[in-house]
């Protein structure tokens, strides 16, 4: 059975310690560069869950994929969540308050929010953890999409982030058996420079995705 509460700070977790050096928010430094990683496209996953997949999901554990794109695959962690989609999205939404919510977190806060006509919204988001000796900061732009039920990200690259490039994806519907509960799906991509800390590196490779969706 899935546990009863939903918090995203395990999901980011994995995304929100690879970086290094502070900047302001209102700093005119652009990041060295537009993009290298390809983004997320909003929208449901190209993903088919078999029996095996929702035995897991139905014993509350996550259940790890893969995102197919033209030439290569990116890891998918779904987990079922005790909690209907709207309080899932508030709790995802809440980007003000993370710093309260996720482990390592000293400071998180919107510089920008576009609603749009359609009611998306357009979110950029800086957050800042830290370690001892080091702290760390990146600039993120959310893209919402509520009719798609869908989140996707890639960096703020009109400021200057730690760590090279990053996108990432979130699709929440409702459980297919149970409305009052959530199907989650996310996945993240990352490109770390050269120069980041071993203990940083020691971490991305122990940790799969799958450790990141631990509720």
């Amino acid at each position: 059975m899935a546990r009863s509460f939903f918090n995203p700070g395990v999901f980011h977790y994995v995304l929100l310690i690879f970086f290094t050096k502070a900047t302001d928010a209102e700093s005119p430094t652009s990041h060295p560069h537009q993009g290298k990683v390809l983004p997320f496209q909003a929208g449901p996953p190209k993903v088919e869950l078999d029996g095996k997949a929702e035995r897991i999901l139905s014993n509350g554990k996550p259940f790890q994929s893969q995102i197919q794109l033209e030439t290569s695959g990116r890891g998918l962690v779904i987990q079922d969540v005790k909690a209907p989609t709207h309080i899932v999205w508030e709790k995802i939404l809440d980007y003000d308050n993370y710093a309260k919510m996720v482990p390592k977190t000293i400071e998180s806060e919107n510089y920008k929010v576009h609603v749009h006509d359609d009611n998306s919204q357009t979110i950029y988001t800086r957050m800042k953890v830290g370690f001892p000796l080091i702290k760390l900061e990146f600039f993120i732009k959310h893209e919402y999409k509520p009719e798609l039920n869908s989140l996707t990200w890639t960096l703020d690259y009109s400021k200057k982030s730690d760590f090279d490039d990053s996108c990432g994806y979130w699709y929440v519907i409702p459980h297919p058996s149970n409305p009052n509960w959530s199907r989650v799906y996310y996945s993240v991509e990352l490109a770390l420079f050269d120069w980041m800390p071993k203990f940083v590196m020691n971490f991305i490779s122990n940790k799969a995705l799958t450790d990141a969706t631990s509720w």
